[in-house]
Parts: C-alpha cells; sequence; structure tokens
C-alpha cells in the first residue's frame, strides 16, 4: 500500500504506520473487471477510489462534440490509483477509465474514507495532502497547455491578416 502515491507518508515501517496501512486495507473492497469494461464512466456520480492491482486501463476523455479520446494508459506496475476526488466531493466524474485487459482493483468508498478521516486525522491530513498536491500539479499542466493553446491561436490569427 505504500507504494501508493497517496500512502507513501506511510512507508516507514513503525507500528503507527502499519496500524494505519491495516485500517486502509481493511476497508477496501476487491472489484474485478473483463477486459473493455468500463471502471468509471464520465458523468457518473463517483463514490470510489480505485486502486490498480492487476492489469491495465485506459483513462479517456470527451470532446465537446462526445467524441471520446485517449488521455492515457496505465499499468498496475506503475501503482496508479484513479478517482480519488470521490474521496472529496463525490461529484460527477470527469473521465471514463476502461480495462484495457482483464484487471483487478482496489477499491476506497468516499464514507469509509471519511471515517478513517475521523478515526485518524494525521491519515487524512496527509492523504488529502497528497491528493492536494497531485490536483495543483494537474491545474498547473492544464493552465500551460489552456495558454500555449491561446498564444497558437493568436499567432494563427495574426499571420492571416
Amino acid at each position: 500500500m505504500s507504494k501508493i502515491e497517496i500512502f507513501s507518508d506511510f512507508a516507514e515501517l513503525s507500528e503507527a504506520n502499519i496500524r494505519r496501512l491495516n485500517a486502509v486495507c481493511q476497508c477496501l473492497d476487491q472489484k474485478e473487471f473483463k477486459k473493455s469494461d468500463v471502471i468509471i464512466r464520465k458523468g457518473d456520480k463517483g463514490d470510489e477510489l480505485y486502486i490498480l492491482y492487476d492489469g491495465a486501463v485506459q483513462i479517456k476523455g470527451k470532446t465537446p462534440h462526445d467524441e471520446e479520446f485517449a488521455i492515457i494508459d496505465l499499468d498496475h506496475k506503475q501503482n496508479v490509483f484513479f478517482g480519488e476526488l470521490a474521496l472529496i466531493d463525490q461529484d460527477r466524474r470527469s473521465a471514463s477509465v476502461y480495462a484495457k485487459t482483464d484487471c483487478k482493483t482496489l477499491s476506497l468508498s468516499g464514507t469509509d474514507f471519511l471515517n478513517l478521516c475521523e478515526q485518524d486525522s494525521l491519515l487524512g491530513y496527509k492523504v488529502l495532502f497528497k491528493i492536494a498536491k497531485r490536483l495543483s500539479g494537474n491545474l498547473r499542466r492544464s493552465t500551460s497547455e489552456t495558454l500555449a493553446m491561446y498564444q497558437a491561436l493568436i499567432d494563427e490569427v495574426e499571420n492571416r491578416f
């Protein structure tokens, strides 16, 4: 578990960290998906974080014309997780996740996570801080990409006149 980024602060083998990770493990549900199954569908309400335990997935977004496009392929060897925003807000999913191969995941519900946070505030703080860092990195990349597209559009318009 400590190889997963959001739990990496608990990698040190102390009694407290082992207790924390065991508490998380007790809340996890194993789910299996066949190749091509939808694990998460964009637009659906979400309430679970998924840890990819075995297999490979593809994350897809949609264009404004509702056409799907691949964002990234992920493999369990990368110690990946997805759907982490569901631990915070249970809002609509922002992307779809498809099983590229038969997959096994471990899922953590938002309700179970909040209960863990109430029992162990340090666990909640550290995990939420990791999620916030990931979100801020995504926001910075998105802003940079938006500015690059905006500049390309301006350059294109200026070159036409």
